[in-house]
């Protein structure tokens, strides 16, 4: 997740829906990787400011990883 994708888990902090929606994803191993560069830039607290966000869900750097899976076949579909 980075840029504007990083509010669903800020949003889910406070809003039962998506928070349920986020633990049913998780049920189906869906990973939330998190860019360390969208933490930084927008001073969020991964503890405090994401629902269910650790440091081992951090990545250096979302567009970077995703150009990374792309090239392992991987497809980038944005809402």
């Amino acid at each position: 997740m980075h840029g504007n994708g990083l509010s669903l888990l800020q949003h889910a902090k406070s809003n039962e829906d998506l928070k349920a929606f986020v633990d049913q994803l998780k049920m189906q191993d869906v990973d939330f990787q998190v860019c360390n560069n969208t933490v930084v830039g927008r001073d969020i607290d991964i503890a405090n400011d994401l629902y269910d966000a650790s440091e081992d869900d951090i990545i250096p750097s979302g567009v970077a990883h995703l150009s990374h899976l792309q090239q392992q076949g991987y497809t980038y579909v944005r809402p």
